[in-house]
C-alpha cells in the first residue's frame, strides 16, 4: 500500500522543508499554514471556546459589578447617614462648656460660614422643645420626628440630630442635613467606571483567548487532519507526531495506539479476505455441480409424479367401469322382484357400497382439479343433519371399536331428526368434508372420550371438538398436505382435503388447540339456503338417505 507522507507538527513560526520521519503526514509549509489558520478562525469549536471563555469573564464581571452596586444601593442610607452622625457628634463635642445659648449659636454660625464639609448644606441647632435657635442653609423637614427619630429622610434630603447632653440633661440639638443627590453622584460615577472597567475585561479575554486557543488545539488540528487523510486514502500506516504529558498527549498517543491495532486486523482481513474468496470459488463450484444435481432429481421426480397421476387416472377410469356391474346389478336385482326384505336389504348395502367407491374415486379426481384451481362446484342445497348422521351410522364400528361416543347438537339443544341445515355445496364433497373431521378427532381420542358436532345456524358454522391436543409440530400445519404425526397408517390428506372442499364451497375452515379446552375445527359457510330451497334437491341426493 502506497500513500503520500504528510506531516502533521504545524509550526506557524517555521518556514521551509525539512526531513520527516517515516509514516508522518508532509504537506508544504507556507499552504499548510495559511490554510490552517484561515480554518482554525472559523472553526465550529474555536469559535465556542473564544465565546466559552469570553463569555465567563462577562459574566463574572457583571456578577462582580451587580454585587457591588446592589450592596452600595442597599446600604446607601446607612451610608450616607453615618458621615452626618460623625459631623453632627463631632460639633457637639466640640462646644465649649458649660453650654450657653450665645457661644452654641456663634459656633453654628461660624461652622456654617466655614463649609468644612463639602457634603453638608444644612447646620442648625434646636432647644429641645423643638425652637430653632440658629441655621445655616436651608431644609424642610419635620422637626419633631427628627428630634423623636434622631434622622430623618424628606424630600430634602437626609437630615440627623445629635443632642448636646450637659449634667445628664439635654441642652439643645445639633442639626446637620445633605441633599442625597451628593451621594448619588458617587454611585452612578461607581457604575460608570464599573461598566468601563467590564467592557475592557471583556475585550481583554476575547483577545487572550484569541491567542490562546491556536496553541491549545494544535494537537487537535494534527488529529483531524491525519482522521480525514485516513479516511480518504486507507493507509493506517499514518500516524500523529505529538508528544505531551497532558490531556491532549494522551489523546493523541491513545489515536496512534488504535491506529497500530486497525493496521494490524486490517492486514489480517486482507488475508483471510484472499482465503474467503478462494473457499467462496471452491464451495461455489461444488454448490453449482450440486444445483445441477438437483435440477436434474427435480426434473426426474416431475416426470415421475406425472406418470404416476396419468396412472391414477387410467386406475380411477378402469375402477369407474368396473363399478357399472356393482351398482348395475343389484339394481337389475331388485327389479326382478322375488327377493326376501333381507335379501333387498343386502342387496341395497352393496349397492350403496358401489356408491361409496365411486365417489371416492370421483373425490380423487376433484381434489387434484380443486389442487390446480380448475374445479367449478356444481352446488345444490343440501342438508347437513342428515348428513351427519349418516356419517355416525358409518363409523358406529370405529365408535364402538376405540369406546368413543359421538355427539352431536343443534344450537346448544341434542339434535333430532326434525332439525334442518341447509347450505349451497355438492353432497358428495361436503361428506367428505366432515367424515374427514370427524374420523381425525375419534382416532385422536381417548376411551371414554366425547367427540362433539355442534351445529349452530345463527353463524351458520359446524364445529368438531375433541379433549386432545394437537402435536405443537404440527399446529401451524394442520391443513398442509401430508402433515400428519402419530399415525402408523395416516397419509396427512385428510385435513388437506378438507381445506380444499371448504376454499371450494367459500367456506372458512380453522382450528385452534390448546391443553386446557382440547381442539376445536370450526367450519364457517359463507351462504346458507332457505328452508325454502328444498325442492332444488336432486334425485341423486334424495336417494342418498334412503
Amino acid at each position: 500500500m502506497t500513500s503520500t507522507r504528510v506531516e502533521l507538527h504545524m509550526d506557524f513560526e517555521a518556514s521551509g522543508t525539512s526531513p520527516l520521519p517515516s509514516g508522518c503526514l508532509y504537506t508544504h509549509p507556507s499552504t499548510l499554514v495559511s490554510t490552517v489558520m484561515f480554518r482554525s478562525f472559523f472553526a465550529p469549536l474555536n469559535r465556542r471556546i473564544i465565546f466559552f471563555i469570553t463569555a465567563m469573564s462577562a459574566i463574572a464581571i457583571c456578577i462582580v459589578v451587580l454585587v457591588s452596586a446592589s450592596c452600595i444601593i442597599l446600604t446607601r442610607d446607612s451610608r450616607s447617614t453615618r458621615p452626618l452622625e460623625d459631623c453632627a457628634r463631632s460639633l457637639a463635642v466640640s462646644l465649649p462648656r458649660p453650654f450657653t445659648i450665645e457661644t452654641a449659636r456663634s459656633t453654628i454660625h461660624n461652622v456654617g460660614n466655614a463649609k468644612p464639609w463639602p457634603f453638608v448644606e444644612y447646620i442648625a441647632i434646636a432647644r429641645s422643645d423643638s425652637t430653632l435657635l440658629e441655621a445655616s442653609g436651608s431644609f424642610t423637614f419635620n422637626m419633631d420626628e427628627l428630634l423623636t427619630k434622631r434622622k430623618v429622610k424628606s424630600a430634602s434630603g437626609i437630615i440627623v440630630s445629635q443632642p448636646i447632653i450637659e449634667g445628664g440633661e439635654i441642652k439643645a440639638y445639633i442639626l446637620i442635613g445633605s441633599n442625597s443627590q451628593f451621594f448619588g453622584k458617587g454611585i452612578t460615577m461607581y457604575l460608570l467606571l464599573s461598566s468601563i472597567a467590564g467592557t475592557g475585561g471583556i475585550l481583554a479575554s476575547f483577545f487572550i483567548a484569541r491567542k490562546l486557543y491556536k496553541k491549545m488545539l494544535q494537537p487537535l488540528y494534527d488529529l483531524t487532519a491525519a482522521a480525514k487523510e485516513i479516511g480518504v486514502s486507507k493507509d493506517y500506516t499514518l500516524r500523529v507526531p505529538y508528544a505531551s504529558n497532558d490531556e491532549l498527549g494522551d489523546l493523541v498517543s491513545q489515536f496512534n495506539a488504535m491506529l497500530d491495532q486497525i493496521e494490524k486486523r486490517d492486514k489480517l482481513l486482507t488475508s483471510h479476505k484472499k482465503m474467503l474468496e478462494q473457499a467462496v470459488k471452491l464451495r461455489t463450484a461444488e454448490l453449482a455441480k450440486k444445483n445441477s444435481q438437483l435440477v436434474l432429481e427435480v426434473a426426474e421426480r416431475r416426470e415421475a409424479e406425472m406418470i404416476r397421476c396419468e396412472v391414477e387416472r387410467i386406475n380411477q377410469h378402469d375402477l369407474k367401469s368396473l363399478l357399472n356391474l356393482v351398482i348395475g346389478y343389484p339394481e337389475l336385482l331388485l327389479s326382478k322382484g322375488n327377493l326376501t326384505a333381507q335379501q333387498e336389504n343386502y342387496i341395497k348395502k352393496i349397492e350403496m357400497a358401489g356408491y361409496r367407491i365411486l365417489d371416492m374415486i370421483n373425490n380423487n379426481l376433484d381434489i387434484f382439479k380443486m389442487e390446480q384451481g380448475i374445479y367449478k362446484l356444481r352446488a345444490t342445497s343440501v342438508e347437513l343433519v342428515h348428513l351427519l348422521f349418516e356419517i355416525q351410522d358409518d363409523i358406529t364400528s370405529m365408535l364402538t371399536r376405540l369406546d368413543v361416543t359421538l355427539r352431536i347438537t343443534f344450537n346448544n339443544y341434542p339434535v333430532s331428526t326434525s332439525n334442518t341445515f341447509f347450505v349451497a355445496g355438492e353432497y358428495r364433497l361436503l361428506q367428505t368434508l366432515f367424515s374427514n373431521l370427524i374420523v381425525n378427532a375419534v382416532e385422536a381420542s381417548n376411551p371414554n372420550d366425547i367427540v362433539t358436532v355442534a351445529i349452530q345456524t345463527d353463524d351458520q358454522t359446524i364445529t368438531v371438538h375433541n379433549n386432545t391436543l394437537v402435536p405443537e409440530k404440527i399446529q401451524e400445519k394442520f391443513f398442509n398436505k401430508y402433515a400428519t404425526y402419530g399415525k402408523e397408517d395416516g397419509t396427512g390428506l385428510g385435513t388437506y382435503s378438507a381445506k380444499l372442499i371448504a376454499n371450494a364451497h367459500k367456506a372458512h375452515i380453522s382450528m385452534t388447540s390448546t391443553k386446557p379446552s382440547g381442539t376445536l375445527i370450526t367450519v364457517e359457510f359463507s351462504e346458507q339456503l332457505s328452508l325454502a330451497d328444498n325442492s332444488s334437491l336432486e334425485p341423486a341426493v334424495e336417494q342418498m338417505f334412503i
